[in-house]
This record gives structure tokens, sequence and C-alpha cells, in this order.
């Protein structure tokens, strides 16, 4: 797959996606004019960088249903860097070609918006569940219109759905967000920027299965004061048992020298990989 770098930036699509409400809030944000390239799934993001195309959107976390793991995987197996977050309201809406809701025989739903909206799920008893790879594809499905189908779709999609059955905000919470990051496909330098709040993402690779390893790692930050955000462990997929760690740790503008320091620490012992350093846009 050719493509011009300045004139792409991937996102999952089709258009119309909280991904796409994403990629809109960082155009405005930073003037960014690059085309949007929809990809079929997140997966599909990531190849697009790795083959050249130069930036990306990608749901990194979200409120209620915690990381995206295919984005985890993504950032360690290419070498596209973070540069910024984005937060996106996200609100969810049943909608279905049926007169009501007992008459649902098949729901699509995708497979993170799923965790955001169990109780109107389990509402619906044993339905069968069809996961998809975008909540724009849920919404296609339903407009099929295909008696005894229905969808939960993005809020803002409920208005134009031409389905007999609507019912609004079924999401779990009210107060939902999901965090995405917006990628650079070419490593370099990290840069400080202007915003006071730092945040940067690592992953700390084969980390050995031996007591205190987790110990060895957590002390660094803990002698350095740098604020330990997120920590979670992944499979490396070579063996049952063996880990990745990923991390990600927020300081202020002042500490990003203590922070270096830290990371070279840790580099003696542990073979690392920085994603990026980065704030919110």
């Amino acid at each position: 797959m050719q493509m011009k770098e300045r004139e792409n930036i991937a996102v999952l699509g089709p258009a119309g996606t909280f991904c796409d409400q994403a990629l809109a809030q960082y155009r405005a944000k930073t003037g960014c004019k690059d085309q949007a390239l929809y990809c079929a799934s997140i997966e599909g993001v990531f190849h697009a960088v790795a083959e050249g195309c130069q930036r990306a959107v990608v749901p990194i976390e979200n409120t209620l249903d915690g990381y995206v793991q295919v984005s985890l995987d993504g950032l360690l197996e290419t070498k596209a860097r973070i540069t910024g977050e984005l937060y996106v309201p996200v609100q969810f809406a049943l909608v279905g070609n049926v007169d009501s809701a007992k008459d649902i025989r098949r729901l699509y739903v995708q497979f993170k918006a799923k965790g955001q909206c169990q109780k109107a799920i389990e509402s619906l008893g044993d339905v069968p569940l069809m996961l998809t790879e975008s909540n724009m594809e849920s919404y296609q499905r339903a407009e099929e219109g295909r008696e005894g189908e229905a969808a939960i779709i993005p809020q803002h999609m409920y208005e134009a759905s031409r389905c007999r059955f609507k019912q609004p905000n079924v999401t779990d919470a009210q107060n939902n967000d999901t965090r995405f990051f917006v990628l650079e496909a070419q490593p370099g330098a990290l840069q400080a920027g202007t915003a006071q709040k730092r945040k940067m993402a690592l992953y700390v690779l084969d980390a050995a299965d031996k007591p205190g390893t987790l110990f060895e790692i957590l002390r660094q930050f803990a002698i350095h004061q740098i604020n330990l955000a997120a920590l979670m462990s992944r499979p490396t997929k070579k063996g049952m048992g063996t880990y990745n760690f990923y991390l990600e740790v927020s300081v202020d503008k002042a500490q990003l020298p203590v922070l270096q320091t830290t990371i070279r620490a840790l580099k003696r012992d542990f073979t690392l990989k920085v994603l990026g350093e980065y704030a919110a846009l």
C-alpha cells in the first residue's frame, strides 16, 4: 500500500464514528489539513502507519471499559510515537427494526461499546450479540432494515436513524469519555512543548519472571518522585507466563529532566520502548 505521507491521517472508519469526532477535534486544535484515511479496524490504522501514513488517531482508553487492548498491542508492534491525547464524550442509543425492545432478535454492538452499555444489553435477555469493528458498522447494520435486528449506535446518530424503535441514553453512566492518542509515524526527539502537564508512555520489555522485578521498576519512579498514572502487564506472545509492562507517567514540565534521569536508570537494568512524550491537546 503506497500513500503520500503528508496527505493522510489514519483513523478507524467509516466517517461518523467517535474516532472521526476525535479527528475533527484534532484538526480544530492544530489546523491539520491531512486527508482522513478511514480504516476498517484499529489494526488497519496501525498497518496504515507502518505502510507510510504519517499520522493516526487511535482510541486508547474508555472511562467505563478501560484500555483498548488492540491499541496497546499496536503501540508495541509499530514505530509510531505518541504526540498528543484527546478526550471525546461518548454516549449511545439503542435502535431497532422492531416495535419494542422485547421484539429484538439480534443485536449489533461494537466490541468496546459492549462494555459501556452492559445494563441495556442485559435487559434484552438472551438476545444474540454480533460484535462489530466500529459503531458506524453497527449503525449501518441497523439501517439495512432487517426485521428483528437492532444495534447500539452513537447517540449523535440517533435522530438520523430510520429504525422504528429508538431508545436514547443507554450508556451505563452519563460521565463517559474515550481518550485517544495522536500518533506520528517517524520517531524522533521528544519535544517539551508548552503544556505544563506532560505524560510519557513506555513499555518495559521481556521483564524477567523473578521475585522483585516489578518492585525494581516501581522503585525508580518512587525514588525520583515521578507519578505513575497507569501500569499493566501485557503478554509477550512468546510463551505462557511471559509479560511486558505498559506504563504511563505524569509530570510537571519542570520535572522533565528528572523523568529522563529515571528512564536512563531503568535502561541500565531493563529493555525499554518509549512510546512518546505528550500532553492533552
